[in-house]
């Protein structure tokens, strides 16, 4: 556990605002008539003139703008963007990693980035966070001056109140953000999202943010279990995505990053990454002495495209597959973590009824034959009342880049992930308190 010290202050990667922000600065009213204004009253500032809200197209087409990218291919400058995926696939780990490449203008994994000052705001786990940035300083680059800075906590965007507190703080900073995560939308929005109100309200703020100071907004969302892909919630958010970005888990802990929209362009190429388990130096160790271990994104190599196991099923049975890999997927996870082979990852057959029922309204007298359809067709494999996936491909063999991971990345996705699995739902991280579903 960390001391309050001189010493913990410096090891903090970036920067942080004020546990109170400054109240957004107010100005007196100057009466219509009456006595003269006093030296020590303030006037309004005049508002700037407003642009055009047409302009003739011969004036566009005569001054062309190419697209301007944040994070080539990925992300554009001021636009609207998020990433879905469901808990403990590791979105907060990769919009951390995007924020620091951002941060120092670094490329992101070989592709490019504009360096831009990145506001994260972190609903919860902030703690976490923060080793997760000190663990990734210490194997890409140091962040002792980068433009990186983290909330203190979330922030509701759809309050006005809260919205206005933030752009105070935000106005006073020597620069204007460019680029800013809002990490998660449950956590940045304050009623429910299946609201049209209070996600309009959500939107509104976002695109108040981004034409003022003219940043990317990316928001960590979860997908709809309706329609899984899409983002969870009313639709409000879903029309206001230029781009969208959705995390897919793959067998040996691999994940893989989708660019699944891109407004007016072509979609960027698919990245594979797994976890790499990186120990702190010795003034992040607990009370006890025991060093600190966290966890950073390493790139590994684009597993084999998966089999395409919905063929010839029907939708109830598709819907109870997609169930069963989510539930062996977070079996895995479990395993990992222990430091046991993945391949063993079981499920009970009552737990996989269950599920089928709530998520996708499966007839529990009907599960048995929609068990042996499956089952028919060479996808999973029963052995008492456990069954497992039988996968056409296996994506365990997946290897990091070495040129880019160096020589303390493991050999295979599975053993790079036996951490995160390592940092991503620790034991000691857990009995602090700290809500880890979120990353």
């Amino acid at each position: 556990m960390l001391n309050d010290s001189d010493d913990w202050t410096a090891a903090v990667p970036f920067s942080f605002g004020d546990d109170e922000a400054e109240p957004a600065p107010r100005l007196s009213v100057v009466p219509a008539a009456g006595p003269s204004v006093g030296a020590g009253d303030a006037l309004p500032e005049p508002e700037a003139p407003r642009p055009p809200l047409f302009t003739r197209i011969g004036e566009l087409l005569a001054h062309p703008q190419p697209v301007d990218w944040l994070v080539k291919g990925w992300l554009e400058r001021d636009t609207t963007a998020a990433l879905i995926a469901e808990p403990g696939r590791g979105k907060s780990f990769a919009a951390l990693d995007m924020a620091c490449c951002v941060a120092l203008g670094r490329d992101w994994h070989g592709i490019p980035t504009k360096q831009a000052p990145v506001l994260f705001l972190a609903g919860e786990g902030r703690a976490a966070m923060v080793r997760r940035a000190c663990a990734w300083s210490i194997v890409y680059e140091s962040l002792s001056a980068a433009p990186l800075h983290l909330s203190s906590g979330a922030v509701a965007l759809n309050e006005p109140d809260a919205l206005g507190i933030m752009q105070a703080e935000i106005d006073a900073m020597p620069e204007p953000p460019g680029f800013l995560i809002v990490d998660t939308l449950q956590r940045g929005l304050s009623g429910d999202e299946n609201s049209a109100e209070a996600m309009n309200g959500f939107v509104s703020a976002l695109d108040t943010l981004r034409q003022r100071y003219h940043c990317t907004c990316l928001v960590i969302h979860h997908p709809s279990k309706a329609t899984p892909g899409e983002p969870r919630g009313h639709s409000a958010l879903k029309g206001a995505i230029d781009t969208m970005a959705t995390l897919e888990a793959r067998e040996g802990g691999v994940i893989v990053l989708i660019n699944s929209k891109q407004r007016g362009g072509d979609t960027a190429r698919p990245l594979a990454f797994g976890f790499r388990t990186v120990e702190l130096p010795p003034a992040w160790s607990d009370e006890d002495g025991n060093p600190t271990e966290s966890a950073i994104l390493a790139p590994c190599d684009l597993p084999n495209a998966p089999a395409r196991p919905e063929k010839g099923l029907g939708d109830k049975q598709r819907l109870a597959l997609s169930i069963l890999k989510r539930l062996v997927a977070e079996h895995e996870r479990n395993l990992l973590q222990a430091g046991r082979d993945a391949k063993a990852a079981k499920v009970e057959l009552s737990t996989w009824r269950a599920a089928a029922k709530e998520e996708a309204g499966v007839d529990t007298r009907n599960f048995s034959k929609l068990v042996r359809r499956i089952e028919d067709r060479g996808l999973i494999a029963i052995d008492g009342a456990f069954v497992s996936l039988i996968l056409a491909s296996s994506a365990s063999s997946a290897s990091f880049d070495a040129g880019d991971a160096g020589s303390r990345f493991a050999s295979s996705a599975s053993h790079a992930f036996r951490r995160d699995a390592g940092d991503a739902i620790p034991d000691a991280e857990a009995d602090a308190g700290e809500n880890y579903e979120e990353f």
